[in-house]
């Protein structure tokens, strides 16, 4: 998944967004199927954020050591520091869905207010929105199946 991809489709969508007050039964369907999503995807960073922090810790480990790098513990480094800018560009650019408050208990999973604005919506017709957190859901399985693949020793 290219994460500079998921950006300019975020803003395309954002320019081509409808102001629309009045939403429909078909609207509120789908609205609620995009937060029902919305919600899959903060389950699954849940699961993503620990590993991936036990993955940056062994990593900073190793760079403290004061000696020579292997050449896999320098690839190992740069993976994690893959997968940390990742995770941060998901994370700062996640938007909630307008009426799909989801719990947001952050020492739950190991946030002290991340990157989006809790009050902030995108102001995206339904369908948009649905295409945006399915996005957003397949990004985060993405890094997931990147973080497991992960292994050190």
């Amino acid at each position: 998944m290219n994460f500079k991809y998921l950006l300019f489709l975020l803003i395309g969508l954002i320019f081509a967004a409808c102001n629309s007050s009045n939403t429909n039964e078909g609207d509120e369907k789908i609205l609620k199927e995009a937060a029902k999503i919305h919600l899959e995807a903060i389950e699954i960073e849940k699961t993503v954020k620990p590993k991936l922090d036990e993955l940056v810790q062994h990593k900073n480990q190793l760079s403290i050591q004061g000696r020579a790098l292997s050449s896999e513990e320098q690839l190992f480094i740069n993976q994690v520091d893959q997968l940390q800018a990742s995770y941060d560009f998901w994370e700062s650019n996640h938007v909630e869905v307008e009426g799909g408050g989801h719990d947001h208990d952050h020492d739950h999973h190991g946030h002290d207010h991340h990157g989006h604005d809790h009050g902030s919506k995108l102001d995206v017709l339904p369908a948009d929105m649905l295409i945006i957190q399915k996005e957003f859901r397949d990004s985060i399985i993405s890094l997931k199946e990147r973080v497991e693949k992960i292994n050190f020793k």
